[in-house]
């Protein structure tokens, strides 16, 4: 992977390749606290640029998972992983989507951060306490997720919709038989 920094600090600006749909490389710029958006197919995956360590790119993101055999009580961990290990065969790039109506934190406050956060352990929930939660938490100093909102929107509307085809004598059924 071709790697060029513009400056080498703390804090620099890196032009780093990514994959993207077709297979070619991209540089993208990287900023310590820029969102990584990792397409997986049906969702995203979200964690926060880091740095370059060691000629290596590092985000910080929601790692891992063991449920206690409930579906939405998740114990995961915040890890600092290298980019290309979390990337795998993913498409992934900057998302500053919310950039236009939310203030990014300085860096340094960023960082700061997600070195107190790493290897804290989290309690997952896909709608509630993402990994884009965790994302927009160190950027903007407050949990937005876009991603969970939609889905969990999804999931009550398809879940009322079989709720009343299962149980049509329900509360969310009566209105087939109260016409």
């Amino acid at each position: 992977m071709a790697t060029q920094c513009i400056i080498h600090t703390l804090y620099s600006e890196c032009l780093v390749s990514s994959h993207n749909h077709v297979g070619f490389f991209v540089l993208q710029e990287y900023n310590v606290g820029d969102i990584i958006s990792f397409n997986r197919g049906r969702y995203h995956h979200w964690g926060v640029y880091y740095g370059q360590e060691h000629g290596k790119h590092y985000i910080v993101n929601v790692s891992g998972g063991e449920s206690n055999s409930k579906p939405l009580a998740i114990t995961s961990k915040l890890e600092k992983e290298e980019l290309n290990k979390v990337a795998g065969k993913s498409d992934y790039s900057v998302y500053r989507e919310l950039d236009k109506h939310n203030e990014p934190r300085s860096p340094e406050q960023m960082k700061a951060d997600m070195d107190k956060m790493i290897g804290t352990q989290i309690k997952y929930n896909p709608f509630e306490k993402n990994c884009q939660h965790f994302a927009t938490q160190i950027r903007y100093g407050k949990e937005i997720s876009p991603e969970g909102e939609s889905a969990a929107k999804s999931v009550g509307k398809n879940l009322t919709n079989f709720r009343a085809e299962m149980d049509p004598f329900s509360a969310f059924g009566t209105e087939k038989f109260n016409k």
